[in-house]
């Protein structure tokens, strides 16, 4: 950067540097501000100086007017005989100065979107050199990027679900709106890029009109035109419902149909079978003809209309192709596929469905239908449930089906800690019922075995589970501080809940309705109370949880201090202290029973006041009685004494 010559003589730079020794400027320093504001005003005063040439300037500031140009200010600050006397301003891309007040200024090397944060300093020259003062750092600015025209077009479309995506340029940062909402910002680049997907279309044409705003101004919009097309008919073939029984240890023949909207001939799609529960389809299956029904009897294709099965490698399904070739079905003609469904004599699952979904199209539309078979068991099979739970009483009861041979039921569970076994009869052919006692809280194995006369022919597992009730505890206070603090919560019914201070037992409460709560009388002091409550069944502890009471803090005076001198002249004291909120504070004098010298209520901060009336120019012993939440008293005292 070109300095201009020294022309000052000797004699006024002797004059200026004595004049520049006497001013001593005081000093600031830079408050941190937000690294993306487009403004950069300085925020440190000068520095101190002494026998400087160059002061720190004052009221500087660098503001982005555009992508390229800057708006600086500033107020150099020399003696009165430096020439020139100019404001500096760097570490932005490059270096500038000028004479002071308002100039404007351009930066090569700072890149769009980059942060820098601007110094400033004064530059004076007097005969005998020149001098930079100490920097001034303004706040960080960042370069904006230029002004792009906003451009959009589609990307993607989806007409099923009615959206479309739609991208394009816009000035980096720029936000993007549609209906007075941001849908996008664009990327910090030149220019920026943009996306957003737009929901909610209708079908036919729409006019989606975009608009690009700049550091919250308006710069234009951009239009897009985006024909939905109308979805093809759903469902013009639809899954019917049906109904079969299966066989044990045997293959049964079950048939799942359906009836057509539309008629058709050659279909394209596929279709998977799924096996009833704790079924499987029999091997060998994977070609199927299919039939069709006419004049009220089923009749065989003219050839295979599913192919390319699939069994999966557990039987539970299997997937065909849907055969191309001309199957000939009439608008509401129903048709059907018949699987061999394997059953197995041990099945416990008597009732299921097999399902079977087609999915493709036909010339006339599109369907996505499931055509669903209930199935049934013969004979019943040996199945368990729990029907009911009573938490308190830890017991349950169950019910199921058995074999209609079954003649005997053992059942057996964990007992009050010793496993049991209980022999019952089915209460019916084929039902059994039993009631169990003692179980223990959480999860209980219970094992159910049929016998015909001393054969067993089965046996089930089923799982109890107990829920442990929920267990808590904590304090309510009222808001007359007369009243006791009222400990409680939920627990077992029937058990009971021991409170203790320490190994002391505060209170035993009985547990009525999944409730509990006693009132206890205050421990007349300030602070928290932790007691511990344990919930005990059959002489157990069951469940523990501590409840914390806070009567807040102990009165205390605080203002005058301990031996205070009452003046004849002012004989009125006024007492200050702390307390806990809300609590009554009682002032009083033990010389003088009876007396009550004022009263007040701590304020929300615990804070309380209370002005005596004239006292005797004696010794005093004034008492504070605080009256706090959960009926808690506490006191203090304060010795006045009388002049000598």
């Amino acid at each position: 950067m070109h300095r201009p010559p020294l022309i000052r003589t000797a004699a006024l730079a002797a004059v200026g540097l004595t004049i520049a020794a006497l001013l001593t400027p005081a000093a600031a320093t830079a408050a941190p501000t937000d690294p993306t504001a487009p403004t950069a005003p300085a925020t440190q005063a000068p520095a101190p100086q002494s026998r400087t040439v160059a002061n720190q300037p004052t009221g500087v500031s660098l503001t982005a007017i555009d992508s390229r140009t800057y708006r600086v200010t500033g107020t150099p600050r020399c003696g009165l005989f430096e020439s020139p006397c100019q404001v500096h301003v760097g570490n932005v891309g490059g270096d500038y100065h000028w004479d002071g007040g308002t100039s404007t200024a351009v930066f090569a090397n700072w890149r769009y979107g980059e942060a820098k944060t601007p110094e400033f300093w004064t530059y004076g020259c007097t005969l005998f050199g020149c001098k930079d003062s100490a920097h001034v750092r303004g706040n960080p600015v960042v370069r904006p990027f230029p002004d792009q025209k906003l451009t959009a077009s589609v990307v993607r479309q989806d007409d099923a679900q009615r959206t479309v995506t739609v991208s394009g340029n816009a000035t980096g940062g720029a936000e993007v709106r549609r209906n007075d909402n941001r849908i996008a910002t664009a990327t910090s680049a030149d220019p920026g890029v943009w996306s957003a997907t737009v929901s909610g279309l209708s079908v036919g044409w729409n006019t989606l009109v975009f608009e690009q705003y700049v550091r919250g101004t308006y710069k234009g919009q951009a239009l897009v035109s985006v024909q939905i097309a109308a979805p093809t008919q759903p469902e013009r073939i639809v899954g019917d419902s049906g109904s079969a029984t299966l066989e044990r240890a045997a293959t049964t023949p079950v048939s799942a149909s359906f009836t057509p909207r539309s008629a058709f001939s050659t279909p394209s799609g596929s279709i998977e079978f799924h096996a009833p529960a704790g079924t499987t389809f029999a091997t060998g299956q994977d070609r199927q003809r299919g039939q069709r029904l006419s004049g009220g009897s089923w009749s065989d294709f003219s050839g295979d209309t599913l192919v390319s099965g699939v069994r999966s490698a557990d039987g539970r399904t299997y997937r065909y192709s849907l055969a191309n070739r001309d199957w000939g079905v009439a608008n509401g003609q129903r048709f059907r596929f018949t699987m061999g469904v394997e059953t197995p004599l041990g099945i416990t699952q008597t009732s299921s469905s097999m399902t079977a979904r087609l999915v493709g199209s036909i010339a006339a539309g599109s369907f996505d239908t499931t055509a669903t078979v209930r199935t049934t068991v013969n004979d019943k099979a040996l199945t368990a449930r729990v029907t009911d739970v009573d938490q308190s009483a830890r017991s349950a009861t169950l019910e199921g089906t058995t074999p209609a041979r079954t003649t005997d039921l053992e059942i057996t569970w964990t007992r009050n800690g010793q496993q049991t076994t209980r022999r019952i009869q089915p209460t019916s052919p084929g039902a059994w019922t039993a009631a169990l006692d003692g179980l223990e809280y959480g999860a209980n194995t219970v094992r159910v075995e049929a016998f015909a006369n001393t054969t067993s022919i089965g046996s089930t597992d089923v799982q109890v589970a107990v829920p442990r009730p929920d267990f808590s505890a904590t304090a309510r206070f009222d808001d007359d501080v007369d009243v006791p603090v009222v400990v409680g919560g939920s627990g077992a019914t029937g058990s009971t809940v021991e409170l203790s201070d320490g190994q002391t037992s505060v209170a035993v409460v009985p547990v009525r309705d999944g409730r509990w709560e006693v009132s206890l009388p205050a421990p007349d002091r300030g602070g928290v109370r932790t007691l511990r409550a344990e919930q005990r069944q059959g002489g157990q502890v069951t469940d523990r949880a501590d409840v914390s009471i806070d009567y807040g803090a102990a009165v205390r005076i605080t203002s005058p201090g301990d031996g205070f001198m009452v003046s004849p002249v002012f004989p009125e004291v006024l007492v200050t202290g702390r307390a806990a909120d809300g609590a009554i504070v009682t002032l009083t004098d033990r010389n003088a029973p009876g007396v009550v010298l004022g009263r007040a209520v701590a304020r929300d901060d615990g804070t309380w006041a209370i002005r005596t009336p004239a006292l005797d120019d004696q010794d005093h012993l004034l008492v504070a009685t605080a009256r706090s939440r959960g009926a808690n008293t506490t006191t203090t005292t304060l010795s006045i004494v009388g002049t000598p």
